[in-house]
C-alpha cells in the first residue's frame, strides 16, 4: 500500500548538429570522410515525493520471527494503521541545465579489387565532453576522500563523499574525459559466382556516452532527501507516520557542506572515472539467388558489449555490507551506542543508538551510496538469422525473417552489489526464436491480370482485382526473474529466490495454468540472514509466446482510364490469440500470494476496420 504523490517533469532536450560529410571515387576506390560537432542542452526540473511517498508492507507485522518473511502473516493495512513503513519527502528532486558537446571524425575507403571482391577499411574517433552544470549544481562520488566527519565520530579512516565541481578550484567537469575510443571496422564481399555473394564484416562501435548532458546527474546538495526513519533495527518502531519527520526540514544546503552532504541518509552520484560504452559487432552470411525470382540470406550475426551499465539510479550499493556480514546473522540489527550522535542531526543517524549493522558499511555516514550508471557491464549476442524474399511475381511477394539467438547481460539491479559478474546470465530480453513473415498475394483474376483481363467491367466487379495481405509473428517468450523478500539484512538492493534447478516448465494449455503458470514449488524464500540462489533470469522459464497474424483484404474496382475505387478491410489479430501477459513483478515474488499467477493479458481481441481510397 502506497500513499504520496508522483512525478511531475518539465523538460527541454535540445542538439545543435553540424554535421559535414565528403564522397571521392578514384579508381576502384571509394573514399568517405566526414565530420561531426554536436552542442547538447539539457534542462530538466522534476519533482518527486514533495508531499511525501510511504510504502507499507506486511514487513512490521509479520511474524513469529519478524526477521523472516511469511506469507500467511503480517497485513499492509495493519501496518499503516500502526503507521510503521517507508518513505520520504524530497526537496528539489531535480534541477538542471547541464550541456557537453560531441565531436566525431570518420575515414572510410571500399576498395573494389576485382569483380568478385570488394574490402571495405574504415576508422572512426567518438568524443563526448564531460558535461558540466550552468549553476555548478553537480558533484561526484569519491570513494577515498577523507571524511571531515573522521575526527569528531572517533572513526579512524572515515572516508566518501561528494565532491562538488568549480569549487576550490576545482574544473566544472561531472567526469574525467574518456578520449580513447578509437573505432575500427573492417568488411569483405566476396562473389563466388553470378548469384552466391559471402559478407563479412568487424566493426567496433561506441554507444551513447554517460557523460553526455542529461537530467540525471546526482544534484545532492541542491536536492535534499528528507528519510522517513521508521525503525533503527528494521524491527521496532521508531518515528511513526503521524510525525515522521520529528527534525523538521532543513534547508537546500548547494555545496556548502562538502563531503559532508547528504550524512545520515542516502546520496547517489556518478563516479569520476565514467566511460563511454562499445560493442563489437560481427557478421557472416551467404546470399544465393533462387529460382522463381527469390533470393536466401543465411548468417551469423553477433555482439559483445563492453563499458556497458551495470547499474541506473540504483541496482548498485556502495553501502551494502559485504557477504561475510551474514555470519553475525541478527547481530547486525542489536542496536549499539551511535558514534555520530550530536555531529549528525538528521535521519536515523541523528538518535544515540543505531544498528550494528549500519556501522559495518563501508560509508557509515551514510544509509546507501548509489552509484549513477555505474559501467563495468557486458553483453553477449549470438544469433543465427535466415531471410527468404521472393520479389513479386505471378501476384505473389514474401517475405519472411527468422533469428535463432541467445542473449546474456550482467543485468542494472544485483543482489551482490560488490559482485555485479555473478549475475551475467540470460538477458530479460532474451528471445530463443522469431519468425516475422509478410506476404501479398493478388488473385490473377480481373483487368489488367492473367486471367481475364479483357472481361466486363460488371464481371471484374464481382470476381476481379482482389488481393490479400498478411504479416503474422510466432516468438519465443522471455525469461522470467524469481525474487524473494530481501531479509540479508545486508543493505543490498534485492534478493533472488532458492532454486532447486529443476526445470519449473510445466506443460499444457495455458488457458489451465493461468493460476499456476510454472511450477512455484521449485523456488522458496531464503531464510532470514542469507542470499538466494536463483540466477537472475531463468533461461528455462519463459514468459507465454506471441502468435499474432493481421490480414487485409482489398477490392479494386475500375471506372474509366486510370480511375479506380479501393475498398479494403482489415484484420488485426485476425485469430483472436491471445496474448497472457508474464507473471507481474509481484507475482514473481516468491512470498506473494498470487506467486506464478497471470492475471492480464498484452495484446487486444480482434479490431476490424474498413476503408476506401480513390485513385485517380
Amino acid at each position: 500500500m502506497q500513499l504520496g504523490n508522483s512525478d511531475n517533469r518539465h523538460n527541454a532536450f535540445m542538439t545543435y548538429s553540424l554535421p559535414q560529410s565528403l564522397t571521392w571515387v578514384r579508381g576502384n576506390h571509394t573514399f568517405k570522410f566526414g565530420l561531426d560537432a554536436r552542442l547538447i542542452r539539457v534542462n530538466d526540473r522534476e519533482t518527486r515525493d514533495t508531499s511525501g511517498d510511504f510504502t507499507f508492507t506486511s514487513g512490521f507485522t509479520q511474524g513469529p520471527n519478524p526477521s523472516t518473511a511469511n506469507v500467511a502473516a503480517g497485513n499492509s493495512i495493519a501496518s499503516l494503521l500502526l503507521g510503521t513503513g517507508t518513505g520520504d519527502l524530497i526537496q528539489n528532486f531535480k534541477d538542471v541545465a547541464s550541456q557537453s558537446y560531441y565531436y566525431g571524425a570518420y575515414a572510410q575507403d571500399d576498395w573494389r579489387v576485382t569483380s568478385k571482391l570488394t574490402l571495405s577499411f574504415g576508422l572512426r574517433y567518438d568524443l563526448d565532453t564531460p558535461r558540466t552544470d550552468r549553476y555548478n549544481r553537480i558533484n561526484f562520488f569519491d570513494p577515498n576522500a577523507p571524511s571531515p566527519l573522521a575526527q569528531p565520530s572517533s572513526i579512524a579512516d572515515l572516508r566518501g563523499g561528494l565532491v562538488f565541481v568549480g569549487v576550490n578550484g576545482r574544473d566544472r567537469h561531472q567526469t574525467d574525459y574518456d578520449a580513447n575510443n578509437f573505432a575500427p571496422r573492417f568488411g569483405v564481399a566476396y562473389a563466388i559466382d553470378p548469384k552466391t555473394v559471402i559478407h563479412a564484416g568487424f566493426a567496433i562501435v561506441y554507444g551513447p556516452s554517460p557523460q553526455a548532458a542529461a537530467g540525471t546527474v546526482g544534484p545532492f546538495g541542491f536536492r535534499v532527501q528528507n528519510t522517513w526513519v521508521s525503525t533503527l533495527d528494521n524491527i521496532t518502531p521508531f518515528n511513526t507516520l503521524d510525525n515522521p519527520f520529528p527534525s523538521g526540514f532543513q534547508p537546500v544546503p548547494g555545496a556548502s557542506q562538502g563531503l559532508a552532504t547528504g550524512v545520515g541518509g542516502q546520496i547517489e552520484g556518478f563516479l569520476r572515472n565514467t566511460v563511454t560504452p562499445y560493442t563489437e559487432q560481427y557478421l557472416l552470411n551467404v546470399d544465393r539467388e533462387l529460382p522463381g525470382n527469390s533470393h536466401i540470406q543465411i548468417g551469423y550475426a553477433g555482439n559483445h558489449g563492453l563499458k556497458l551499465q551495470q547499474s541506473r539510479e540504483g541496482g548498485i550499493d556502495f553501502d551494502q555490507l559485504p557477504t561475510s556480514a551474514l555470519s553475525l546473522g541478527s547481530k547486525l540489527n542489536d542496536l549499539v551506542a551511535n558514534p555520530f550522535f550530536g555531529v549528525i542531526t538528521t535521519g536515523s543517524l541523528a538518535a544515540a543508538q543505531v544498528s550494528r549493522g549500519q556501522l559495518l558499511r563501508p560509508y557509515p555516514q551514510f544509509t546507501s551510496v548509489l552509484p549513477l550508471f555505474q559501467p563495468g557491464g557486458q553483453t553477449k549476442y549470438d544469433s543465427l538469422q535466415v531471410k527468404y524474399d521472393k520479389r513479386f511475381g505471378a501476384g505473389l511477394q514474401v517475405n519472411a525473417n527468422y533469428v535463432f539467438s541467445k542473449t546474456f547481460d550482467t543485468n542494472t539491479t544485483h543482489q551482490d552489489s560488490y559482485n555485479p559478474s555473478a549475475d551475467y546470465a540470460v538477458a530479460s530480453q532474451h528471445t530463443p526464436h522469431r519468425l516475422v513473415a509478410g506476404y501479398i498475394y493478388q488473385l490473377p483474376v480481373g483487368i489488367g491480370r492473367h486471367f481475364g483481363g479483357q472481361m466486363p467491367r460488371s464481371l471484374d466487379a464481382i470476381i476481379g482485382g482482389w488481393q490479400m495481405n498478411g504479416i503474422s509473428t510466432f516468438q519465443s517468450g522471455n525469461p522470467l526473474q524469481i525474487t524473494a523478500s530481501n531479509v540479508s539484512g545486508l543493505g543490498n538492493p534485492m534478493e533472488y529466490a532458492n532454486y532447486d534447478g529443476t526445470n519449473p516448465t510445466l506443460s499444457g494449455d495455458i488457458h489451465n495454468r493461468l493460476a499456476r503458470y510454472f511450477n512455484t514449488a521449485a523456488f522458496s524464500q531464503p531464510t532470514a540472514f542469507t542470499l538466494g540462489n536463483a540466477p537472475a533470469y531463468i533461461s528455462m522459464l519463459l514468459s507465454p509466446r506471441l502468435m499474432t497474424t493481421d490480414l487485409s483484404l482489398f477490392k479494386e474496382f475500375h471506372f474509366f482510364r486510370e480511375t479506380s475505387l479501393q475498398l479494403r478491410g482489415e484484420a488485426f489479430n485476425a485469430f483472436n490469440h491471445v496474448q497472457f501477459a508474464p507473471p507481474s513483478t509481484a507475482n514473481s515474488t516468491v512470498n506473494s500470494t498470487s506467486f506464478g499467477q497471470i492475471t492480464s493479458q498484452l495484446n487486444s481481441p480482434r479490431q476490424l476496420q474498413f476503408g476506401a481510397k480513390l485513385l485517380f
